[in-house]
């Protein structure tokens, strides 16, 4: 019975074991997979407007809210259970990649190495017209390579769990949800206030609130909820962060519009305002 009861445990043991080791390779293998997007040739200015409306636009693309205030890097605190996913220094980080390179980064999540990012939103930046992914670029190369905090690990990391999830697809590579070689569905259509304001929109609010704008769990809720604001309310929701009832903080959305959508101009906001108002109401 006890030489029954070992080789039962032995044989448990080793099941466990395969199951753990095939994990990692699967897993291992998704996140070596590589991307094969073709550099584009871009013209990045260097004149100090250009530069400076670059750096208006990396506000609006929040770029802070996960590299951190100074773009030096931030640990995303909300999945240490599954992984510990790094928003790298950038000060650190652009200086090594060519602006061909970067704009592949931005447009379809795929690193210098070839590799897929995860987390940050390429499929918002793929919608971006060149001239602002250009002027993005050009503020980005005006940055002065600073210190990563001390704790700051070099690179994302994922644990068991994470790599369970890699495997059942409940994680996606961001590269995985760009098709390769394509522009944006919206980055031509601005011809009018409404059509402005969905490539606005489309550039802008998708990381957080959806590709179809329709919400996304945990982070905003379907953009429909704007029909109820008046302009004004709008206006002052997009440049203070205060929501409707004057609710000064209603989470994640609060911060984002307050520290960086409030850099869109009044026409910008106008715009998305206008696209949002068409928008069937329940």
């Amino acid at each position: 019975m006890k030489i029954y009861i070992k080789r039962i445990a032995l044989s448990v043991v080793l099941l466990i074991l395969i199951a753990v080791v095939t994990v990692y390779i699967w897993s291992t293998v998704i996140l070596d997979k590589t991307y094969a997007v073709q550099l584009i040739k871009i013209d990045v200015p260097k004149d100090t407007a250009s530069v400076r409306e670059g750096a208006r636009l990396v506000h609006i693309a929040h770029c802070g809210d996960c590299h951190g205030e100074h773009l030096t890097g931030k640990v995303f605190e909300d999945v240490k259970p599954l992984a510990t996913l790094v928003a790298p220094n950038l000060t650190q980080i652009i200086p090594t990649y060519s602006n061909e390179e970067i704009e592949r980064l931005l447009r379809y999540g795929v690193m210098k190495n070839g590799h897929s990012i995860f987390i940050m939103p390429a499929f918002m930046y793929h919608e971006l017209k060149e001239e602002s992914v250009c002027r993005i670029i050009a503020y980005l190369r005006t940055l002065t390579p600073m210190q990563s905090q001390a704790d700051l690990p070099a690179k994302s990391s994922f644990t068991f769990l994470g790599r369970l999830l890699l495997i059942r697809g409940k994680l996606t590579p961001i590269a995985d949800m760009i098709p390769p070689d394509t522009e944006g569905k919206y980055v031509h259509c601005d011809t009018t206030s409404v059509s402005f304001g969905r490539y606005l929109a489309m550039s802008t609010c998708t990381s957080c609130h959806g590709p179809e704008l329709k919400g996304v769990e945990g982070l905003g809720p379907n953009l429909i909820i704007a029909t109820s604001y008046k302009k004004e309310d709008f206006f002052k929701l997009i440049r203070t962060g205060v929501a409707l009832g004057d609710r000064k903080n209603i989470g994640l959305m609060s911060v984002v519009t307050k520290n960086y959508l409030s850099y869109l101009n009044d026409r910008e906001i106008n715009s998305i305002y206008a696209y949002l108002k068409t928008q069937p109401t329940k």
